[in-house]
């Protein structure tokens, strides 16, 4: 009989014991493969620092007047931690402050991108008591905090130089200046994140441009590498962040906290994007890549919350299911014959701030190519119950549906299969295109099948708290 090694793996709402080959790599958060991130020992004085000395750009105070209308927008609890919102949002209003600026000039707004617009709730966790109630001191009015709005009030700036739609919010305009406040970690898409402005405050016009096939699903894109002659989606966001500026004749002044363990702050830089990113990707680097050789088996615990919705979206399943394998740089992390194994549960349920997904994922299954679920953009995007939902009960916006359905096909970009293991539907399951399993054991002999090798000498690679932990990316060897 093979030897094998006891791992307790996250699944669902808890953590369970599987066996995995004697041979396997388990990789973790803490080892001296992927070492312990520094966290800043003062962060508000990191925030200070950044923006005494910004990168390619004035200081605030000399971007400023006393008559300044000043909007702070902010990425979404879905990009942004809150824990570093709290810290920079305040330094950043006195800031303002000390430069003249009237309080009741400056503006707050959650840069939702295609997410949910966020409930009241949610804006005072994820800004603070103290900050929320400083600018939306009354429950019963808006105030100064806002939410951006993807479906309507934008205003478009004409086609970038790659032939991206630049349709952004009117913000841009409206303010004197503009500071975007984001973090820095790891992601699937561009490897790390920057230039929030075009994502965060898009319309959904531009944000079909840059989530279209031949943009945001190719292999130029579904990578860890952040330069733009290697990944395409962070080519054409650093085109329109240049087309906004162009057209607007303002500088936007962002500021990035990278962000390690427990979404605490590990440094903060200010400055101008594209100038700005050659300073945090690389500080970000020194802390998240981490080497790996290649695998023919990924295996991973997923939890009950993935984001967008919980695992029993199949959607929303199956795109977190991709992350961890498409966080690479020089290879892909799975050779071609490679195989996930997602320890999960799934129900088929769809949450009700999801409204558009039962339709897309019917498209999907409809359509010999995923690249024509975009044709049904305008059905989709001019829905008047789609609408309603999203901008008056906190749903996602209409096209999201199309990104997670279209994102089925992108799985299957980075494995030859992937299976869902544990206490699933099995037909929701193979709607998917994927494999449903009744336990991890069950899962590994079919992975083996798919690989064609025998276990003991598979290359297996084991993440059991990937969820939790600060993502590394994965150069492989």
């Amino acid at each position: 009989m093979a030897k094998t090694t006891n791992v307790t793996i996250e699944y669902h709402n808890t953590w369970i014991d599987i066996s995995v080959p004697e041979n396997a790599e388990i990789f973790r958060y803490g080892s001296p493969d992927f070492p312990e991130i520094p966290l800043h020992p003062n962060p508000e004085q990191a925030v200070r620092d950044a923006l005494d000395n910004p990168i390619g750009i004035e200081t605030i105070s000399e971007l400023v007047k006393k008559k300044s209308k000043v909007t702070i927008a902010f990425d979404d609890h879905l990009k942004s931690p809150a824990e570093a919102l709290r810290v920079i949002i305040p330094v950043v209003v006195d800031e303002l402050l000390k430069a003249g600026v009237s309080e009741k000039n400056i503006s707050l707004l959650c840069a939702t991108g295609l997410h949910c617009k966020r409930r009241p709730n949610e804006l005072r966790a994820l800004l603070g008591e103290q900050t929320y109630n400083r600018f939306r001191p009354f429950s019963w009015r808006e105030g100064s905090i806002h939410n951006h709005d993807c479906s309507e009030g934008n205003i478009n700036y004409g086609e970038t130089r790659l032939g991206s739609e630049v349709e952004h919010d009117s913000a841009l305009v409206n303010s004197d200046l503009l500071i975007y406040v984001g973090t820095i970690f790891p992601v699937t898409y561009g490897g790390y994140p920057g230039q929030g402005v075009v994502i965060g405050l898009a319309g959904q016009r531009t944000l079909k441009s840059l989530h279209s096939y031949d943009v945001f699903r190719v292999g130029g894109a579904l990578s860890g590498d952040f330069r733009p002659d290697k990944n395409i989606y962070r080519k054409h966001k650093l085109a329109v962040n240049e087309k906004i500026e162009k057209e607007t004749g303002k500088k936007i002044f962002y500021i990035d906290a990278i962000t390690g363990p427990d979404a605490k702050i590990v440094n903060v830089f200010a400055g101008h994007a594209p100038e700005l990113e050659e300073k945090t990707y690389a500080e970000a680097d020194k802390y998240f890549v981490a080497k790996m050789s290649r695998k023919d088996i990924v295996v991973v615990g997923m939890p009950n919350h993935l984001g967008y919705d919980t695992s029993d979206n199949p959607l929303v399943l199956c795109s977190a299911a991709r992350r961890a394998v498409s966080v690479w740089r020089n290879k892909p992390l799975l050779r071609r014959n490679g195989v996930i194994i997602a320890l999960t549960q799934c129900t088929g349920e769809i949450t009700s701030r999801r409204p558009t997904d039962v339709e897309a994922f019917r498209l999907y299954n409809d359509h010999f190519e995923a690249k024509n679920l975009w044709d049904y953009y305008d059905a989709f995007a001019n829905n008047p119950e789609y609408l309603y939902k999203y901008r008056h009960e906190y749903a996602y916006a209409p096209i999201h549906g199309i990104m997670m359905a279209q994102g089925v096909d992108t799985l299957k970009r980075v494995a030859r299969q992937t299976i869902f293991a544990g206490e699933v539907n099995p037909g929701v399951i193979r709607r998917t295109g994927t494999m449903p399993a009744r336990n991890f054991d069950e899962a590994l002999s079919k992975a083996a099948d798919i690989i064609g090798k025998d276990l003991k000498d598979a290359d297996i690679l084991v993440l059991p708290s990937y969820s939790h932990d600060p993502k590394p990316v994965f150069e492989v060897e």
